[in-house]
């Protein structure tokens, strides 16, 4: 039976559980692949949590999307550190609470745990960022 890649990546996109590299500390994140994709290391893999805040490393806005999507529709490439030491994982993520005029390259942002969409009527889960407010997230 073929399971969709939302479902085997469900421990990762809910809990922001990523994986890193023991040989050259590349973090992959959601995808957990064999092989490094930088190294080229095979199964030498350590699970990490990454912090729910990033950085803006760079975006897009979408202003033509399908009638399910809300546009303009903010998209972003995010650094999202681990916590403890070690290297960001590069994440690639939808935004909410987010006007195209807030996107800005070096922006911290929060990942906020949602619902992306829905499959025969039941809520897929993952996080979507936002731009922080201070103290108040």
């Amino acid at each position: 039976m073929h399971e969709p890649p939302f479902v085997r990546d469900r421990e990762a996109n809910e809990r922001l559980l990523a994986r890193e590299c023991q040989s050259c500390g590349f973090v992959a994140f959601p995808e957990f692949r064999a092989v490094c994709k930088r190294c080229g290391e095979r199964d030498q893999w350590d699970d990490v949590r990454l912090q729910e805040r990033g950085v803006v490393q760079s975006y897009v806005v979408q202003q033509r999307l399908p009638d399910e999507f809300e546009t303009p529709l903010p998209l972003g490439i995010v650094d999202v550190p681990q916590e403890g030491e070690g290297e960001p994982a590069r994440v690639y993520g939808l935004f909410t609470e987010t006007t195209p005029d807030e996107m800005d390259v070096g922006m911290e942002v929060v990942a906020d745990f949602r619902t992306v969409f829905e499959l025969s009527g039941l809520p897929v889960h993952s996080f979507k960022f936002k731009r922080s407010r201070g103290d108040r997230l």
